[in-house]
């Protein structure tokens, strides 16, 4: 085995040791999403359909920022891998805004409603998050961020999901395809191994450094913290905007 070859493995390895470091970090923030307000009320079947209308026409709009964030990171790729990695996120990312609007359609938002409703700024500090690591973050920062944040919205996207099934009608097949309208929070909210293997690799080319290793830490554990402030919002304000107080 070549030297540069041996070079590449050694910082593939230490970037999954400092993810797996970062996971377990994140992990209370991980818990107080999955077992948060908004989807303890949605599993218990509590929460106000019109609460959950509202978090979703947000959701929208975090999604169509999010896909708009995804593009900007292929276009400051370094290499055809990097390019890559971003380019598979972003094509994920249109799959779920198509989910999306299936979830829509089944919560009875209409579309050209939801494409001309006003966003909440509490439900967006996440994804505007992610537009200032678009602009300043490094390829690696980026992809950590999107790690970490994938693994904490999954955990109280599936449970929420769960709950609308249970309690609100919703779990359904859409007629002429063979997807769920809860699709967009069940199988579309999953950390495959290829997203985290693509992850991994970015992450291994700027974490050479301990000054780029702080920075790093620092852009995941803000990603998260941000995450779960918008599922905070969620509550909130979806139980405002259904005329119910918090």
């Amino acid at each position: 085995m070549s030297r540069v070859a041996q070079t590449a493995i050694g910082e593939l390895e230490a970037a999954r040791a400092f993810v797996a470091g970062l996971e377990q970090d994140v992990e209370p923030l991980l818990q107080q999403v999955e077992g948060g307000p908004f989807v303890d009320a949605v599993l218990d079947g509590s929460f106000p359909l019109e609460g959950i209308r509202f978090v979703h026409t947000n959701h929208y709009h975090a999604a169509l920022n999010d896909l708009s964030n995804l593009n900007l990171y292929v276009a400051k790729a370094r290499s055809e891998g990097e390019m890559l990695f971003f380019h598979s996120r972003a094509a994920q990312q249109k799959s779920r805004v198509e989910a999306l609007y299936r979830l829509a359609d089944a919560l009875g938002i209409e579309r050209d409603e939801l494409r001309a409703s006003e966003p909440s700024a509490a439900c967006l500090v996440r994804t505007n998050y992610f537009s200032r690591l678009a602009e300043y973050g490094a390829p690696g920062d980026v992809a950590l961020a999107l790690l970490l944040n994938s693994l904490v919205w999954a955990a109280g996207a599936q449970k929420e999901a769960r709950g609308l099934r249970r309690h609100y009608g919703l779990g359904a097949l859409v007629a002429g395809t063979d997807t769920r309208d809860t699709d967009v929070l069940e199988g579309l909210a999953t950390v495959t191994e290829d997203f985290r293997m693509g992850a991994l690799e970015v992450i291994s080319r700027d974490l050479g450094s301990q000054e780029g290793e702080g920075k790093m830490r620092m852009a995941g554990w803000w990603a998260v913290e941000y995450e779960a402030m918008v599922w905070e919002a969620y509550h909130r304000e979806g139980l405002e905007n259904a005329g119910e107080d918090a």
